[in-house]
């Protein structure tokens, strides 16, 4: 078949917006029951209107009735909504806020009524002796204001269906709770706790306490609590796992500064000790903006060996740690590159499971055991996101990720990752010595990461002749705990400083055509778009550098982010910024993009949706009313029914159509008419 030649971003492509949002599909989590061995995961499917669907890997039904959303809004972005016990499935319901359980057939709540949705509950586990007693993370929206939402443990009974504190302290306004563990005797319990200013992944601090059982009231209390591992603002320790009754695994990246990587660490016998035998300069996790995304399981019984993902150059790496050596080993397979694995969880022995991206194929459930002394994987797809009613793509469409290290002013180091253009059915372009035009993504956080894994999103933009290139900016994870804290006070200044110069290396300059290139982001990616096109430190000494902006739910006003937003990032601006807005008020006023919307000459499409409670939507109103006060060229739509995301087929259809369009209009049509 011949090839044709066409401008680029004006190829035609069978990767369609009706074909991305109908199918949009996405593996939220994967568990499994410890006792039965059973496997279970959720699914967020759009064309259901976003809902989070709990189905078991043996009868592939769901486990729940047909409208069950197995979701949690505890610190607002959820995760952990579910676990499974020796045959029962217990999962928290968007609906009404309830937690339920599911066995043979029967469901039934087990916490109390709950008419004006005031209690969340996320992070459940059960005691493995008193198995109808769980401990589970609470959020008490009794008082619904950022300040006053309180996080706590506390203790669910199944059996008489009441809720009791466990952990709650005078200050929970201030706090919060996540990976409640119990021991496999029950006799101890671990959680990982922070308070404002900090993020879990600033200052997470572990806890280990005494459990005892009252069985006179069949209830649970704790003694003998003890701060085990990280310190406030300094060390951050996540993701607690026993290995036994008296040996601790968790994540840390305590070190030497510059140096500061997280690391498995082990407690035992009253103090903490790293896993590894020497510092691997790779982060063992990820920052848990949700609860429940373990990156470790053990492999055998006795706690000696465990499954660990790491993070090297932006991808997955899977290893086997041998924690009484310290020695780890890679494990590859040739039929599967995960570029992001996560939700670990161990099935039996050398056997687990998790959710697997990769670059060429769409998300799975999968299942792995290892075999022999090299512990060869045997890999298998329980549950694929693939679409089962669409017709296939062409063969060669998928634009493999390319990532780049760049080398920038100042001798920075910025990680980012290029697509070409890519469509079998053409060639190139028409226009002699064109070079394609640039979508630049910023990921959100502003502490994330942009994977590599499979994106039809930027797939529908390369297969139309666009190139896309996504920047790590100083501050993004996975690359150590010195770079991310590049970003600290530097909130608005590096990230953009970043974008911008990243498009300017010689690397960039040679694929794309830098007078034809969009930024777009979305939450704090949506900030950076917008300060990069109006604030001094940026627009002004570059003015119009983006032919084109896309702002999705982005922040505009940092005054008003500080006192509106959730409570889990109600305090999260003031490393980023430096202060908070009472002691450094002129950094707030001068890096929020409102007040400088005059500055504003790149065209700005405006996405957002209407109930939004992290960004709300005035963060995006008042930003489109000063470009049109301003006479600049601005346009806006806003989703009813939308929060912090797009959920829905509808919308994310409406947002991908609306980008394409917009970016035509304001980039590519207007230059090829030159």
């Amino acid at each position: 078949m011949s090839r044709q030649y066409a401008p680029y971003g004006l190829w035609e492509s069978p990767i369609t917006a009706d074909a991305i949002a109908e199918d949009s599909v996405s593996m939220s989590d994967i568990f499994v029951d410890p006792v039965t061995k059973d496997i279970y995961y959720i699914e967020q499917r759009a064309s259901e209107g976003g809902r989070y669907v709990l189905l078991s890997n043996q009868t592939q039904n769901e486990v729940f009735a047909k409208d069950f959303n197995a979701r949690t809004r505890v610190h607002e972005y959820g995760g952990a909504a579910a676990i499974a016990y020796n045959g029962t499935v217990y999962s928290s319901n968007f609906a009404d806020f309830l937690v339920y359980a599911a066995k043979d057939g029967k469901i039934k709540p087990i916490t109390p009524e709950d008419p004006k949705k005031i209690y969340r509950y996320a992070d459940l586990s059960v005691h493995p002796v008193h198995t109808d007693l769980l401990v589970a993370v609470l959020e008490d929206h009794t008082h619904d204001t950022p300040q006053t939402v309180r996080n706590s443990l506390c203790v669910i009974n199944s059996a008489a269906t009441t809720v009791t504190p466990l952990v709650c302290t005078e200050n929970a306004q201030r706090e919060f709770y996540a990976a409640p563990t119990f021991s496999p005797s029950g006799d101890k319990i671990t959680w990982q706790f922070w308070e404002h200013p900090d993020m879990p992944w600033e200052g997470g601090q572990l806890y280990v306490a005494d459990v005892h059982y009252n069985p006179n009231t069949h209830t649970l209390s704790l003694s003998n609590t003890k701060l085990v591992a990280g310190s406030a603002s300094t060390i951050s320790a996540c993701y607690p796992l026993w290995a036994s009754n008296d040996k601790l695994l968790f994540t840390s990246d305590e070190g030497k500064e510059g140096d500061r990587f997280a690391n498995l660490w082990e407690y035992t016998q009253a103090r903490t000790k790293p896993v590894l035998s020497s510092v691997v300069q790779q982060d063992f996790c990820m920052p848990p903006w949700t609860l429940g995304n373990y990156p470790f399981a053990f492999l055998d019984d006795n706690g000696t060996k465990a499954i660990c993902v790491a993070w090297r150059g932006g991808r997955s790496v899977l290893y086997v740690v041998d924690i009484t050596t310290g020695s780890y080993k890679e494990i590859k397979d040739e039929s599967f590159d995960f570029v992001v694995v996560e939700h670990v969880r161990r099935v039996s022995e050398y056997t687990f499971v998790f959710t697997g991206l990769q670059s060429n194929a769409p998300g799975a459930a999968m299942l792995c055991t290892l075999t022999g002394p090299s512990f060869v994987p045997d890999f298998q797809v329980l549950r694929s996101t693939a679409s089962t009613s669409a017709a296939p793509f062409p063969e060669g469409i998928i634009s493999l990720p390319i990532p780049l290290e760049l080398k920038l002013a100042g001798d920075n180091i910025v990680y980012a990752v290029y697509y070409a253009p890519n469509n079998p059915a053409y060639a190139g372009s028409n226009i002699p010595n064109e070079k394609p035009p640039c979508v630049l993504g910023v990921h959100g956080g502003p502490t994330g990461l942009e994977t590599q894994n499979l994106n039809w999103l930027k797939q529908y933009f390369t297969s139309r002749g666009y190139a896309w290139l996504d920047i790590n900016y100083g501050g993004s994870s996975c690359y150590g705990r010195t770079y991310v804290e590049r970003l600290k006070g530097n909130w608005g200044i590096t990230d953009v400083s970043d974008c911008i110069e990243a498009v300017q290396s010689p690397e960039l300059r040679s694929l794309i055509d830098t007078k034809r290139t969009a930024i777009r982001g979305g939450s704090s990616g949506g900030y950076t778009v917008l300060a990069s096109i109006s604030l001094a430190s940026s627009a002004a000494s570059k003015p119009k550098f983006f032919a084109s902006a896309t702002s999705n739910f982005g922040i505009s006003n940092l005054e008003l982010l500080a006192d509106d937003t959730h409570k889990f990032e109600l305090m999260y601006m003031i490393k980023l910024l430096g202060g908070t807005k009472e002691e450094i008020p002129h950094v707030y006023h001068d890096r929020s993009p409102v007040y400088f919307s005059a500055r504003i000459e790149t065209p700005l499409l405006v996405l957002q949706g209407n109930d939004d409670e992290v960004v709300p939507p005035a963060q995006s109103w008042t930003i489109i009313d000063g470009v049109i006060k301003n006479k600049g060229h601005v346009e806006a739509y806003f989703f009813d029914g939308e929060q912090h995301g797009w959920r829905t087929s509808e919308t994310i259809k409406k947002a991908i159509e609306f980008e394409r369009e917009w970016y035509e209009k304001s980039m590519v049509r207007a230059s090829v008419s030159k």
